[in-house]
């Protein structure tokens, strides 16, 4: 029997669209090489924005990250100072309290650093742990019926007219009607299909370990780099700029040691580490997410350095814009054409993700004219617009005569009632009109018509029956 929809990879991404596809009336099959979560990865802390929790929101799933995000917090405040008596509320709060404010370098906690409550609509990143995170979409997928197999290696795609064929590890093959790549930053997808996936190689490493360093704890920019040490079992870390071509091994105790030696001008020892890890801002991304009945989403499509915590958020978003899209597709109710808008509203966003990204790197380097632009940037008009940057706030596709079409919809009420993954008509007066859209829209009361997409972007705003009804037919089908 051929599958409907095969999504290749089983982390957050892969979880988050499946979800959102059963949602959508059509159950995909999802495969994961691991047969268990990565204990590595597990264990990284990933950021999570406002746009995000917005979106988690209308899923019914931010009350659960928010736990995920406290309890986090806690956790690091136990961690690096056992005496602390008031467990600071986020993150931003907790650097602060233990003196190394100036670790939150990136953009996307900038407003932060002003506490007389000028910016306080401006919710600061929360922070969760990926394996916590993963577990609530899990559970979530598990609850949709949607099947997930471990331990399934796909080794090679072979598009077709009106199919796709996978072959696994095994020597089995699956059909499947469409197939989605989830399967991260050295896709097999990707690679096997031919997208492209042009870029920038790495200006600066960073090395992460756990170890028992005799030099002083907080953190430190410095001419040679950055360092930043914490006592066991809190992770240190070090940057440097201009690396050596990046290294495909595992990070190792020497490594790590030169790297300090280097960056802190001393003669520090290290004789072991725990939870090694090497990013760098590598930054790559595809021309297009779609080639036929192959899409990609999540790091399978964009990669670029850790810092400022975009990637899950660009992941996440990219399945709540595909996932709908592509249910009313496979599912024969609406043409292959809305899957063009896949990539046509995601690829700018990625885009604009990797400029930030590039230019938060280089605003860590050390050198006094990188310091005069990092003054500057701490201005808070500049901090506004670039935190709205980094939390995805701006975001707006394909503006209509509307003002409001192609923004998100922010009200709390809307979020609740786009909670089963259908779109949203406000506006008592039009329900008659979108009564053929009975299966695919939710209708509620409002004095001005609405309609909003099932991920919260409006598609049409007015009052003519016949602009709603034509937003209908390009949205949702016929």
């Amino acid at each position: 029997m051929m599958e409907s929809v095969m999504i290749v990879g089983g982390g957050p991404v892969g979880l988050f669209l499946a979800a959102e596809l059963a949602l959508a009336g059509v159950t995909p099959l999802v495969v994961e090489r691991l047969t268990e979560p990565d204990p590595r990865k597990g264990e990284d802390d990933r950021g999570i924005t406002a746009r995000t929790m917005r979106t988690l929101a209308a899923r019914g799933l931010a009350d659960a990250t928010t736990a995920l995000a406290e309890a986090a917090v806690r956790r690091l405040a136990r961690l690096a100072d056992p005496s602390l008596v008031d467990t600071p509320k986020d993150l931003p709060a907790l650097l602060e309290s233990l003196g190394m404010a100036d670790v939150k370098g990136d953009f996307a906690m900038l407003p932060l650093v002003d506490r007389n409550g000028t910016m306080t609509d401006l919710s600061p990143p929360l922070m969760v742990l990926q394996g916590e995170f993963e577990e609530i979409l899990a559970c979530r997928v598990a609850e949709l019926g949607v099947p997930v197999r471990r331990g399934v290696e796909v080794t090679a795609v072979a598009p077709g007219d009106d199919r796709v064929t996978v072959t696994l590890a095994d020597g089995s093959e699956i059909e499947t009607a469409w197939l989605v790549g989830c399967d991260g930053g050295r896709s097999t997808v990707r690679r096997c299909v031919g997208f492209d996936f042009p870029g920038t190689d790495p200006s600066m490493v960073a090395r992460i370990a756990v170890a028992d360093i005799d030099l002083a704890h907080g953190f430190q920019r410095l001419p040679t780099g950055m360092l930043a040490v914490a006592p066991p079992p809190a992770p240190s870390m070090t940057i440097e700029f201009d690396p050596d071509p990046t290294r495909d091994g595992e990070l190792t105790a020497a490594e790590f040691e030169a790297s300090l030696r280097r960056v802190s001008g001393t003669g520090v020892t290290v004789r072991e580490i725990a939870a090694p890890t090497r990013i760098t801002d590598n930054a790559r991304q595809t021309s297009t997410y779609r080639r036929g009945r192959v899409l990609l989403a999540g790091d399978a499509a964009h990669v670029h350095s850790p810092i400022g915590g975009q990637g899950l958020n660009l992941g996440l978003q990219d399945a709540a814009n595909l996932g709908w899209k592509l249910g009313l597709v496979a599912g024969g109710r609406a043409p292959e054409s809305l899957l063009d808008t896949y990539t046509r509203e995601r690829h700018p966003v990625g885009a604009e993700v990797l400029r930030n990204s590039r230019a938060e790197t280089a605003l860590l380097r050390t050198d006094p004219q990188i310091e005069a632009l990092r003054a500057l940037l701490a201005e808070l008009p500049t901090q506004r617009h670039l935190v709205e940057l980094m939390n995805g706030l701006h975001i707006r596709y394909e503006p209509g005569e509307h003002p409001l079409t192609g923004t998100f919809v922010d009200d709390p009420h809307a979020l609740e009632l786009l909670r089963a993954g259908r779109g949203l008509l406000l506006g008592g007066h039009l329900h008659e009109t979108a009564a053929a859209w009975a299966d695919r829209i939710t209708t509620a009361g409002g004095e001005d018509g609405v309609l909003v997409r099932p991920d919260g972007y409006i598609a049409w705003a007015g009052t003519d029956p016949d602009g709603l009804r034509a937003a209908l037919i390009r949205w949702f089908g016929p």
